[in-house]
């Protein structure tokens, strides 16, 4: 079958994800795009109805149609009777089923990046390499976040015949949930990023953490590459866990590796085997000289040049809420790192402002999924917090009263150098009266708060 981006007809979809076309359909009626929100439906889109935790996507069967779209994949339990519909027991089994034998029909290079942090700027900092040494037209990459059992399939079935590398990213808070997107993608290049307390409440402890990170190994076909941080504690675990023979394991992080790190002061120098590549990072933190890194064993494996791994390094400017430069009503500067929040986040944001105008004020929302280790987590970003230069920690939420408190009893400072507030209105009152207009105000914490309405309203 010759399977092209996307035009595919009925019964093919149909057929992809084992569903059973409703009566009267056309079986012959082409599909452009596949959607999972109706507000995306375009002429010629499939609207999948996904059942989620807030919402139930069979609501919106109606409105799909009417704002274009030609068929819709449905739960055949709910006895809908309308013509093109493909009825199916699990709507978003069937939507990772559809992804996955769409992929099988292409040959390409895909990228599968893991990890606690990170992931999302090594996967945006490889595609900007690849955009310098493929061309931008020929490289697909996960947008924004997508990296769930619904994102990463709506980028599969993004590919055409002309992309000649896809780089996925990959996210997860439970076991399972990595081998179910590499078994979807098939990569032939996985890297995981790093292993930090991010979704701690759902595991036992970081070599969980790891173990779940690791399934993206486990899961490779002959042929693909498997790239292992040396100085992770966790390497020889990953190591072990690849059963399959006909993978290629390489090594990087240190000196003993084929490229790792010699300078990351204002000019970062990566050695690889090829040469020295040198740039300079439009980035905050010492973290993202290994974030770039990662990109650029990555880029090394997908045979890109030196050049274009500096010069796409060099170009990319970061992400919305990451570390992101602003300057509020006063002058101050805001560095919004509102996207989200763990422990180890946290304290990489707080060194990544070190060298910017003082004083430096905090404002820290909650950190979310700690589980046991919640109480403890915040205690120790308290004291992080002011052995690492924070001035002023202004809190909101239920567990960062715990940081409060190990961050005044820290010194003897006054104990107004902590503020707790009931909400967001209430800091952003505080702060357009008190904010120092020569110093620096960091914002960050759980993407469920919603910090950045904070930022915003500071502007």
């Amino acid at each position: 079958m010759n399977v092209e981006m996307m035009n595919l007809n009925l019964s093919q979809i149909a057929d992809f994800c084992n569903g059973e076309l409703s009566d009267t359909s056309n079986i012959n009626q082409i599909i452009t795009n596949v959607v999972i929100d109706s507000r995306n439906v375009i002429s010629g889109s499939l609207f999948v109805a996904i059942i989620g935790d807030n919402t139930d996507g069979h609501k919106y069967i109606d409105e799909s149609f009417k704002r274009g779209a030609v068929a819709c994949i449905v739960s055949r339990t709910l006895g809908i009777a309308l013509p093109n519909l493909i009825l199916v027991d699990d709507t978003t089994k069937a939507l990772g089923l559809l992804a996955s034998k769409f992929r099988q029909h292409f040959s390409l290079p895909i990228v599968g990046i893991t990890g606690s942090n990170g992931k999302t700027t090594v996967k945006n900092m490889l595609r900007c390499i690849c955009n310098e040494y493929f061309g931008e037209e020929y490289v697909l990459a996960t947008e924004g976040n997508l990296n769930n059992h619904w994102g990463m399939p709506l980028t599969l079935l993004k590919l055409d015949k002309k992309i000649k590398v896809l780089i996925l990213e990959m996210g997860m808070n439970h076991f399972g949930e990595i081998t179910y997107l590499t078994d979807i993608a098939k990569p032939t290049l996985v890297l995981v990023n790093n292993v930090l307390w991010a979704h701690a409440g759902h595991f036992s402890g970081l070599e969980d953490i790891a173990k779940a990170k690791g399934e993206i190994y486990t899961q490779l076909d002959n042929g693909a590459t498997a790239c292992i941080n040396a100085d992770s504690k966790f390497a020889e675990m990953w190591e072990q866990s690849i059963k399959n023979p006909q993978v290629k394991i390489d090594y990087y992080g240190n000196k003993n590796t084929h490229c790792y790190i010699n300078n990351s002061n204002d000019v970062l120098e990566i050695v690889t085997a090829k040469g020295i590549i040198r740039t300079q990072l439009q980035l905050l933190g010492k973290h993202n000289h290994f974030n770039a890194l990662s990109a650029t064993v990555l880029a090394l494996n997908l045979g890109c040049d030196l050049a274009s791994i500096s010069k796409g390094l060099a170009s990319y400017t970061g992400y919305k809420g990451r570390l992101e430069k602003k300057t509020a009503f006063n002058g101050a500067l805001i560095i919004d790192d509102s996207y989200n929040a763990n422990p180890d986040s946290v304290k990489a944001a707080i060194l990544a402002i070190k060298n910017l105008p003082k004083p430096h004020w905090f404002v820290l929302g909650d950190l979310g999924e700690l589980g046991e280790f919640a109480k403890n987590s915040h205690q120790d970003v308290g004291v992080f917090a002011k052995n690492n230069g924070i001035d002023k920690l202004l809190t909101i939420g239920e567990l960062t009263s715990f940081a409060g408190k190990t961050f005044i009893d820290n010194t003897n400072d006054d104990v107004s150098n902590w503020v707790h507030f009931a909400n967001k209105v209430k800091i952003i009152e505080y702060c357009k009266a008190n904010l120092p207009q020569h110093g620096t105000l960091l914002i960050k914490g759980s993407n469920s708060l919603a910090m950045w309405e904070i930022a915003n309203n500071l502007m």
